[in-house]
């Protein structure tokens, strides 16, 4: 009777134990699709929205030159960097060929917004601007100006850093120079 009682016992203790190793699976499974679930949901910063550091980015919406359609707080958990520019720009030129290489090389971790003024850029000269330089990076169309206006990016290039969390880290007035992007990207991607 005492044999027939402790192997009982045992099984008892191994059916628990089998029992909580599936439960504590199906969790970390459950964990884990929650988690990447989050990371494609539009992010709600938890600060006053206002074009500046420390702020929360305004969310914005923008058809891109190639007809897909791009959402600032749809991040994909990865930080923003977003460019006001124009093609009649010759500040913005400069800094073009540094954006492209940071873009060829942070894409895949970074979000790249290059916001065209397109309600004051020529369309024509615009895509021949992009196609002769070879720059695949994404081009937002602001063909409103609402966003420029909101972001108030009176003068171009104008560039801000968004962190995944949708908050303003830099706020850049003016040509970039290769290293300030470089250290830019190195500040994001850490």
């Amino acid at each position: 009777m005492m044999r027939w009682r402790n192997v009982l016992f045992g099984f008892i203790i191994l059916l628990l134990v089998v029992g909580a190793v599936v439960v504590n699976q199906t969790g970390d499974e459950e964990t884990a699709g929650q988690e990447e679930q989050q990371s494609t949901e539009p992010i709600q910063p938890d600060r006053d929205v206002k074009p500046q550091e420390g702020f929360a980015a305004p969310d914005f919406e923008l058809e891109t030159l190639a007809g897909d359609t791009v959402r600032l707080y749809e991040n994909n958990g990865k930080p923003s960097l977003i460019n006001f520019w124009a093609s009649w720009c010759p500040p913005c030129k400069v800094e073009m060929p540094h954006l492209q290489e940071a873009y060829d090389q942070y894409g895949d971790d970074v979000n790249f917004h290059m916001v065209d003024l397109a309600f004051n850029d020529n369309f024509d000269n615009m895509t021949q601007y992009i196609e002769e330089n070879n720059y695949t990076f994404p081009v937002p169309l602001d063909e409103t100006g609402d966003v420029a206006m909101t972001y108030q990016a009176a003068a171009i290039p104008t560039t801000f850093i968004v962190d995944a969390e949708g908050i303003i880290t830099h706020r850049i007035q003016g040509a970039m120079t290769e290293q300030q992007i470089q250290a830019i990207m190195d500040d994001l991607t850490d």
